[in-house]
């Protein structure tokens, strides 16, 4: 499963704080190119140097169709920086996160999530033991799945420590685990036939190839 690359937000090329908000929101959602094109059009419609600048900086990120390595320290910067602004909000969230709120709010948003609830269906249809989240992010959904139906196991994979770290904090059932990797390298981290359900949410369109990828959580 993959969200869509169309920008969520129409705003006024005139007003480039707004812009470059809507363009923070689409990365905060891991939509990258969402948010290129949201900067594209709107620097076709005002040059503006601090649109070239964000344009330039996400097409750095995009050179992981070359390089592993380029990619995984694109994604780790662009999630440090998201996760971790130091300040009195950092301490408000780690509070939340020690005493559980932040995972039973992130549980609860989760399970109203149309996309959610379209792979509890899947679930439903296929009643797996084993699951793979591809792309696990801060584990909002491997945690979700788990809380609402403990007969599952869930391994997420997660291209950015700063997203792993901060899901193993949050985590509070022993039958989800995250690690590190890429979801293309599945195959190389768990033995072959382990997973009797994969997904993935808003990653797909970040793989080297499509095509590949699919085949080896197949």
């Amino acid at each position: 499963m993959s969200q869509s690359t169309t920008p969520a937000l129409a705003v006024d090329p005139a007003d480039v704080d707004g812009v470059i908000q809507a363009v923070r929101f689409e990365l905060y959602r891991e939509n990258i190119y969402g948010a290129l094109e949201i900067l594209e059009a709107a620097h076709a419609a005002r040059p503006e140097p601090r649109y070239a600048e964000q344009m330039a900086r996400i097409r750095s990120w995009l050179g992981h169709l070359e390089s592993r390595e380029a990619y995984v320290a694109a994604q780790e910067e662009q999630y440090k920086g998201l996760r971790w602004k130091m300040g009195l909000k950092l301490l408000e969230k780690r509070l939340r996160m020690l005493s559980g709120k932040k995972t039973r709010k992130m549980i609860e948003r989760r399970g109203r999530d149309p996309e959610f609830q379209e792979l509890e269906r899947e679930v439903e249809a296929v009643r797996p033991r084993r699951v793979l989240d591809a792309g696990s992010g801060e584990g909002g959904v491997a945690m979700a799945l788990c809380a609402r139906h403990p007969e599952l196991s869930v391994d997420g994979v997660e291209v950015s420590f700063t997203n792993v770290k901060i899901a193993r904090q949050l985590n509070r059932w022993p039958s989800v685990t995250f690690r590190q990797g890429l979801a293309e390298e599945v195959h190389e981290y768990f033995e072959a036939g382990r997973f009797d359900l994969a997904y993935s949410f808003a990653v797909l369109e970040h793989v080297r190839d499509v095509d590949a990828t699919v085949a080896v959580h197949h």
